[in-house]
């Protein structure tokens, strides 16, 4: 789950307050909703799983391309965007591929089809070199499609047999006979454009200035309705103990990223969240860097969003916080950047996913949510014990999502 973060911003009480109005009106439908009213006959329609689908499709294309064989996302790929993308090679084989920020801008409906279009961030390697690349992608996909499971919506197959990547030629499949890279079963992208494109590694030092802390909370205008809804379906929800759930998740992180230990953010995030994490991780040990938050502490929290669909719940509260924010190098345990004697206050969007089967209180304990046993995980989310893969939100809440509040727009 896809995850998605703002790349250069990474370290950016009381109960939660529900509104009983939108703190700040909406001066136009956000597009994050109109997406979900275009696709309101698709019962499975799922924005988490359009989130880790945008990840997961401009990885592997870029992936492709470094291999010189993007003709195997044939199935994905219209229009004018195979050619484009052939002219935006990197010199050599992608090693990594680290998606700081994918953010929907606009959706149109045109010929009875959805036009997403999609600014994406990322940092890249390429033949053993540092990139940041800023774009902007269109996707396509017919009203008429059904979306697929969170699992299908991860592979490449052909979209509407399943046969395997590669089975595409000339927009069509050679197992099911049918035209598929136009995005009549699953989206297809239309065109890719490289707004900035700049070769340098991942920037881990410098101050930059606080933005947006002091801006009113963007609220969904639907936000009571919805959480009346979810209370209906899962009257057991508490949202005191949801509450201690992003408490628990904010204090783990934060202790975790001071000292680099990978292990422990494990349990809390989603497999998309986590994967950004473990980069930004290895590359502060490449560097021999460390980024401490000492005393981290929520300050307040505010309910901004909920969205429910056939597959997950999800919440977004906005996190009002502080910490000591500085940056040391491992050599001599000098700073390199940031302060060790005054605190930084900032807010962020968390966004956390539970399967929509799930019900119960949030838990606040370290144990695994299926069987009871000290949360111990490997690197892949399952527990060491049971060997459940916990973190997909199937049991409890995970953190999926980390938005600014200078970007955010509901």
């Amino acid at each position: 789950m896809i995850i998605i973060v703002v790349i250069a911003a990474m370290q950016k009480g009381k109960g939660p307050a529900m509104p009983t109005q939108p703190i700040f009106e909406e001066r136009h439908s956000p597009p994050r909703r109109r997406i979900r009213e275009l696709f309101g006959a698709d019962t499975y329609f799922s924005l988490v799983v359009f989130d880790d689908f945008v990840v997961a499709i401009y990885t592997e294309i870029r992936t492709r391309l470094g291999e010189n064989q993007l003709p195997r996302m044939a199935a994905y790929l219209a229009d004018h965007a195979p050619s484009q993308l052939q002219g935006q090679s990197l010199g050599g084989p992608v090693t990594n591929v680290i998606v700081g920020a994918a953010r929907l801008v606009d959706i149109q409906e045109s010929n009875g089809s959805a036009i997403a279009t999609i600014e994406i961030e990322s940092n890249l390697q390429a033949a053993g070199q540092g990139w940041y690349l800023r774009e902007q992608w269109v996707l396509r996909r017919s009203l008429s499609a059904k979306s697929r499971s969170p699992e299908k919506a991860r592979s490449f197959d052909c979209p509407s047999c399943g046969a395997p990547q590669g089975s595409v030629v000339g927009g069509r499949c050679n197992h099911c006979g049918q035209a598929v890279g136009n995005g009549a079963f699953d989206w297809a992208v239309v065109s890719a454009q490289i707004v900035e494109r700049e070769q340098r590694g991942p920037m881990l030092t410098g101050n930059t200035v606080e933005q947006g802390t002091d801006r009113p909370t963007i609220v969904d205008a639907e936000l009571n309705g919805r959480f009346a809804d979810l209370r209906q379906r899962d009257p057991s929800f508490d949202d005191n103990a949801f509450q201690g759930r992003v408490n628990l998740v904010f204090t783990e992180f934060q202790t975790a990223w001071a000292v680099r230990d990978l292990a422990k953010m494990r349990p809390w995030f989603t497999d998309a969240f986590f994967g950004v994490q473990k980069y930004w991780v290895d590359e502060y040990l490449r560097q021999h860097l460390r980024n401490v938050t000492e005393n981290a502490r929520i300050l307040r929290l505010e309910w901004a969003r909920i969205e429910s669909d056939g597959y997950f719940d999800a919440i977004t509260v906005r996190i009002f916080a502080t910490s000591l924010d500085y940056t040391l190098r491992d050599q001599d345990n000098q700073i390199v950047s940031g302060n060790r004697s005054n605190e930084r206050v900032y807010s962020e969007y968390w966004t956390f996913i539970r399967g929509r089967d799930a019900k119960g209180p949030a838990r606040v304990d370290k144990n695994c949510p299926k069987c009871g046993a000290p949360l111990d995980l490997e690197m892949a989310g399952t527990c060491k014990y049971c060997r459940t893969h916990i973190t997909t939100g199937t049991f409890d809440w995970v953190l999926s999502r980390i938005e600014q509040d200078d970007v955010y727009e509901g």
